[in-house]
């Protein structure tokens, strides 16, 4: 059964961003029509919870080290990037609630469609770099652990799609922070302790371990897609098996199971 669902979705034409209904964007899994009040504030207090993160992830980081040291680091571009698509998602739900609905994928979907996948993986990927540090604060665990609790809650409740293709994307995003730690040591960066690295497993100094490490991640990366990928089939399984959901009629053709 995985066998036949790789080989469904390894078909050329899911590798791009048509899919139907267009609201499973702007919807739960779980609602029974297309517009619901309760996953509208839903979507408001996500935002929220991720608006806070960023600011006290940003207080306790100003407590002991400069204003731009803060950007430096993955984590930090992760929970801003959740900041970035809570609001975002919130935003394209309001509008959905109160105003527009579409009949095919705008390009406004698209790209939260991306920048979601993003998200998801960067979350799980520095929930395990956790593991990884020699000092475990009360921020660590919130920019880490409970960053990546919510978004897995929240991956349960939601209706966004996944492809198996989209992996390029958190794969590209993980790249563009490669390249940018590599010019960083370049220019002489340092990190908060003053070491001439961002990460001690991203050191350019030693170009063979630190190119180990963006080949390591990037097979995390994948590896977390595909499981995500998975558990999305299990969410739709299930909701189409037990519960009753009125949908948008399809105007393109995407095989779900």
């Amino acid at each position: 059964m995985v066998m036949q669902v790789m080989k469904k979705e390894l078909r050329f034409h899911s590798c791009g961003f048509s899919y139907d209904p267009v609201d499973s964007m702007v919807r739960s899994q779980w609602q029974p029509k297309s517009k619901n009040t309760f996953y509208f504030f839903y979507r408001w207090v996500v935002a929220a919870i991720f608006v806070a993160m960023v600011i006290i992830s940003l207080y306790s980081h100003l407590q002991e080290f400069s204003f731009d040291l803060f950007f430096i680091y993955l984590t930090h571009w992760g929970i801003i990037l959740n900041m970035i698509v809570g609001i975002y998602g919130t935003a394209l739900v309001s509008i959905w609630y109160f105003h527009t609905e579409y009949r095919e994928m705008p390009p406004s979907f698209k790209i939260y469609w991306a920048l979601h996948n993003v998200t998801l993986a960067t979350s799980y990927v520095n929930f395990v770099s956790i593991a990884a540090k020699t000092r475990i604060s009360l921020s660590s665990i919130m920019n880490h652990a409970l960053n990546s609790v919510i978004m897995f809650i929240d991956f349960l409740i939601v209706a966004y799609p996944m492809s198996l293709y989209h992996a390029i994307q958190p794969m590209c995003f993980g790249a563009c922070f490669a390249v940018f730690s590599y010019i960083y040591y370049s220019c002489g960066g340092v990190n908060e302790f003053g070491d001439p690295f961002i990460y001690t497993l991203l050191n350019w100094e030693k170009p063979e371990n630190a190119l180990t490490t963006v080949v390591a991640v990037s097979i995390l990366v994948i590896l977390v897609h595909m499981i995500l990928f998975y558990i999305y089939k299990l969410r739709v399984f299930t909701q189409l098996r037990l519960f009753e959901t009125e949908l948008v009629m399809p105007t393109t053709t995407i095989e779900l199971n």
